[in-house]
């Protein structure tokens, strides 16, 4: 689909509006962007998620390989169970992308030779 350039909400004039519909090869956009359809209706918009709920800080290092990051961003929170609704502080660990990647990997049970190309 062929999307173009999204003409602007006409309430707010910052957000793209919401696509519509498709006919034929011609697109037609709401006149709201999702956002201001949402406040029109009286609906939620965002929210908090649970883990910022929980008022969990991240620590300064990865708690698993102890990896020091300069930045916080460098560091993710890791829920043990896999749980995300689970925010008790035993089920969540400040971890690098590394480790997060490799937890990953050992919970879907991944091994070299289990994947293959496309053809």
């Amino acid at each position: 689909m062929n999307i173009g350039i999204r003409p602007l909400c006409v309430q707010c004039k910052v957000k793209p509006r919401a696509y519509g519909y498709k006919k034929g090869t011609k697109i037609y956009w709401r006149r709201l962007c999702d956002t201001c359809n949402r406040k029109k209706s009286h609906k939620k918009i965002g929210g908090i998620t649970p883990l910022q709920r929980s008022g969990y800080k991240k620590r300064n290092k990865c708690e698993l390989c102890g990896f020091k990051a300069q930045d916080s961003i460098q560091l993710d929170v890791l829920f043990v169970d896999g749980n995300l609704r689970n925010t008790n502080a035993s089920n969540l660990k400040t971890v690098c992308a590394n480790c997060q990647r490799l937890s990953s990997v050992r919970r879907l049970g991944w091994r070299v030779g289990d994947l293959q190309a496309d053809d």
